[in-house]
């Protein structure tokens, strides 16, 4: 076998096992926090993020196909345009997607020397493997900044010409705070900023990039679906990615979000967070950063049903600002409630609902569906766990419990 056959027989089989889904996975993590770390226009954007997710899986997968191939033709996945598109649309600079890429080349050649060091014990065969990787990955990502840098400018040159790129820097300038002129950004945006204003974000997880049109368009319906619902008289839609869009419902009176049931509405594989309702351009924007931070902690949760109000998760939020002192929290209050197996779980599911109903019996059986006799031991048997019974002040072990109900009990260790 001659040594450029035993170089393509190395590069067949290296990329045949990153290949697999679970080591894949490990090398989008690895390079989506290399850039991360240094680009910190991705790294405050959730949305960006995802997309960046997106495009580093399917670039990563096209190369390590493209890297046992002779073609010099680099055919870029879809979720690649749609960053970069995603890049133009939130107004960033074009320096933005080329640091991403840098950073990306830069880890890409860390990698590769490490794994040819790690995997290769045969002193002649290292560095022609090297040298082979290093050459095809340098002319794939060259390769994909050039194409992709002709649909970044595409992209902004379209929405530059339209009413969208006005609404798009007009909400952005208001989330900055650097607009607080209501009635000059209402007429910008053609939408009354002086009513109640209920933010929403939406997002499609597991939209294929084929889709992202239509993608869109669906997610578009369902804010029209849920405005009608609450009976908003006007609303305002902003795509933030490929998959997720951000909303605002205008009412001429404050909603109760609380009391409509919104989960009919949303088709299966698309979430939505929603802000409080809040007035004026000072509620739009307050609104938008509740309904973002809502998304937050539901990453953290089961998929729900129904849209995550910020009301229901806004003290898990607040707590999420110092995990140490909330992990000492949870270890204190939860101490002999703090297992992770089903009975634990089991337990403080049913504490939690207690206490969440004013300690009825009745009406905490009615909502786990179990009988009161059920519940009453249930309680008995957490405050022997706990080691003594649910006092008067029961705040700590509220918030504690509300914590790991999010991100599960052990989460000082």
């Amino acid at each position: 076998m001659s040594a450029d056959d035993m170089v393509m027989a190395w590069l067949r089989e290296f990329a045949a096992e990153a290949l697999v889904p679970g080591t894949l996975d490990g090398l989008v993590a690895r390079f989506d926090a290399a850039i991360v770390a240094e680009v910190p226009e991705v790294s405050a954007d959730r949305e960006l993020r995802r997309d960046l997710d997106a495009s580093t899986r399917g670039q990563g997968r096209a190369l390590l196909i493209w890297l046992t191939d002779d073609s010099a033709e680099v055919d870029l996945p879809l979720a690649a345009h749609d960053l970069a598109r995603t890049i133009a649309r939130r107004g960033l600079h074009l320096r933005v997607l080329m640091q991403i890429y840098r950073v990306g080349q830069k880890a890409l050649l860390r990698f590769a020397a490490e794994t040819a060091s790690e995997r290769i014990t045969d002193p002649v065969l290292e560095p022609k493997v090297l040298i082979r990787l290093l050459e095809r990955a340098n002319h794939w990502l060259n390769v994909s900044l050039e194409i992709l840098t002709d649909t970044y400018s595409e992209e902004r040159e379209r929405g530059l010409s339209g009413a969208f790129a006005r609404q798009a820097e007009t909400v952005q300038a208001i989330i900055r705070g650097e607009i607080v002129d209501a009635a000059a950004a209402s007429n910008r945006l053609n939408y009354p900023l002086i009513r109640h204003n209920t933010a929403l974000v939406l997002w499609f997880d597991n939209a294929p990039s084929e889709q992202t049109e239509d993608v869109i368009g669906v997610l578009n319906s369902v804010v029209r679906a849920v405005a009608a619902t609450i009976g908003a008289r006007q609303l305002l839609t902003l795509p933030s990615g490929s998959r997720g869009l951000w909303a605002w419902l205008s009412m001429d009176v404050e909603s109760d979000l609380a009391a409509v049931d919104i989960g009919a509405d949303i088709p299966a594989g698309i979430s939505i967070a929603m802000g409080n309702p809040g007035k004026g351009i000072r509620g739009f924007r307050q609104s938008y950063t509740e309904a973002v931070s809502a998304q937050h902690i539901s990453e953290h949760q089961e998929v729900a049903a129904r849209p995550i109000l910020y009301a229901d998760v806004e003290i898990v939020h607040l707590l999420d600002g110092h995990p140490d002192a909330a992990g000492a929290l949870v270890s204190r209050e939860l101490r002999g409630l703090d297992g992770t197996d089903a009975a634990s779980t089991q337990l403080r599911r049913t504490l939690r609902t207690y206490l969440n109903v004013n300690r009825s019996p009745d009406a905490a059986a009615r909502a786990l569906g179990v009988h009161k006799n059920t519940v009453r031991y249930r309680i008995q048997r957490a405050e022997e766990m706990l080691g003594h019974p649910i006092g008067a002040n029961r705040l700590k072990l509220e918030l504690a419990l509300e914590y790991a109900d999010t991100y599960g009990p052990a989460i000082h260790e």
